[in-house]
């Protein structure tokens, strides 16, 4: 029987906790703090909300049901006497003693309510930022040095810290355990926060980072300038995806099964320049190729790349125009290396590519790298470079007891919605993706519950099975093993 009057009480409690935050919390920089207590199945009363935080990346949403009783708690911190980050703590009535970090997408603005809102689903008390600016262009960050220095790193950092204060004003104790989860921008925000704060998390789910952020940035710039459609003899969407079908005729074979994804694209040989690794003048490795496959695997965010009506691709353009540059009359005509020159030093805070991650491997840090090998906006490639070049700084012999690398066949940016890409791509990594969670929330099926068995029980993640939008399943595999479709069953090779 439920104690009516018992629950009555706890309701009122957290009410009377929330509604008293405010006047009771202090923390450095503190510009104002407001509260809200939400019950169950409650739209929350959510920030004005841009339309291109709505769009393209499924970051933002107007409206977000609250998933169960809780305090919805906004604040903005001065970062600096110029800039200010404003963050948001969802802090759940059936609160599992855990904290949970959002990271951010593309130029960042936007907080990933979705993936806020997924977290206190599951008792997390659960937080995101604004990343120091708002929306999805640069323009914010014009002449504006504080705000690219909370975009590059500080505003995650703030989450992380303030965050876990905001917990513990309403709790009476901080987090047992600390976690981020993010996606593009929002994966290297978490590969920055292991290399630089080790402290500010237990374990890290990084999906498709936009590692070496400054030399991916350029990438775009140098390899599409032929592609666009400004460009003359430019490619039609429609020959697009003749390249892709011609691509799947010659590889998706490759790994045993024929069934519309390439599992490995480094597996197929192609000589074009789009498809190959990319130099600097010096010989010295600048960035990884695109992924075969992807091609129109999302129109939408393919666009973005080399679909749109930009001189340069919208990352390369708005970075170099508003950051680089300060000058939002730069044409962006073309992109060479005195314009890479130019821009190497000033955006040095957001490259996050030393490999180091000593420190949080010595705390006792997990990391759960995820990428797509269909990656329409960041070439997969720039994963495995990463753990490599992680294991040469910190040592290879023991990379498995806290660093685990999924490459995932078929899986496109981040989201495979709207796209025609087909991979096992859902397990519970993000806010905002349609699956039947009550029927797949064990650690072998959601990332994030894998995450949380490796750190607090020491339960290596050796195995995670997805599902693909039709609800079949398939293993996602380990890197440096791959899969292999043998008598009619996916199998993972050695290790």
């Amino acid at each position: 029987m439920v104690n009516v009057a018992a629950a009555t009480t706890h309701v009122l409690s957290a009410q009377s906790r929330c509604a008293a935050l405010p006047s009771a919390f202090t923390t450095p920089g503190l510009a104002s703090v407001e509260t809200q207590y939400v019950t169950g199945g409650t739209i929350v009363a959510l920030p004005t909300v841009g339309v291109d935080c709505q769009q393209v990346f499924n970051m933002a949403a107007a409206e977000v049901p609250a998933p169960q009783n809780l305090c919805f708690v906004s604040l903005a911190i001065n970062t600096s006497s110029a800039s200010t980050t404003r963050l948001t703590v969802w802090l759940p009535d059936n609160y599992n003693g855990r904290f949970l970090g959002t990271g951010n997408g593309g130029m960042s603005g936007c907080t990933d309510w979705q993936t806020i809102s997924y977290g206190a689903s599951l008792g997390f008390a659960s937080s995101g930022t604004d990343n120091g600016h708002t929306g999805q262009t640069g323009e914010p960050l014009l002449n504006a040095p504080e705000v690219f220095t909370d975009f590059a790193w500080r505003s995650v950092h703030v989450e992380a810290t303030v965050g876990k204060e905001v917990v513990e004003a309403y709790y009476g104790s901080r987090p047992s355990y600390s976690y981020m989860t993010g996606c593009s921008m929002g994966g290297r925000q978490g590969f920055n926060s292991a290399e630089n704060f080790p402290e500010d998390f237990d374990g890290i789910i990084a999906c498709a980072p936009v590692l070496n952020a400054v030399n991916m940035w350029a990438w775009f710039g140098f390899v599409a300038q032929p592609f666009l459609p400004t460009a003359p003899g430019a490619m039609t969407p429609d020959t697009w995806a003749i390249v892709r079908e011609e691509t799947y005729k010659q590889c998706d074979h490759l790994d045993g099964a024929v069934d519309g994804t390439i599992s490995y694209p480094a597996d197929c040989k192609r000589p074009q320049k789009l498809y190959t690794d990319m130099y600097d003048p010096q010989g010295r490795f600048f960035s990884p190729r695109y992924d075969l496959g992807a091609e129109q695997s999302n129109p939408a965010l393919f666009g973005l790349t080399f679909g749109n009506q930009l001189p340069l691709p919208f990352f390369t353009f708005d970075t170099w125009r508003y950051v680089v540059y300060s000058d939002p009359a730069w044409p962006g005509t073309t992109f060479n290396w005195t314009d890479f020159a130019a821009g190497e030093p000033k955006l040095s805070e957001m490259a996050t590519w030393s490999g180091d991650l000593r420190a949080f491997k010595q705390r006792g840090g997990k990391i759960i790298n995820i990428h797509g090998t269909e990656d329409v906006l960041i070439p997969s490639g720039i994963s495995p470079r990463q753990y490599e070049l992680t294991a040469s700084v910190t040592g290879k012999h023991d990379m498995d007891k806290w660093y685990a690398l999924y490459m995932v066949p078929g899986h496109t940016h981040c989201y495979n919605t709207g796209s025609v890409a087909k991979g096992a791509w859902r397990f519970g990594q993000l806010g905002g993706i349609p699956e039947p969670r009550a029927a797949s929330n064990t650690s072998l099926h959601n990332v994030l519950l894998a995450l949380v068995d490796w750190v607090e029980k020491k339960v290596e993640p050796k195995r995670l099975i997805g599902m693909t939008d039709n609800g079949e399943t398939r293993e996602v595999c380990r890197y440096p093993s791959k899969g292999h479709w043998t008598n009619g069953v996916w199998k993972c090779g050695q290790r």
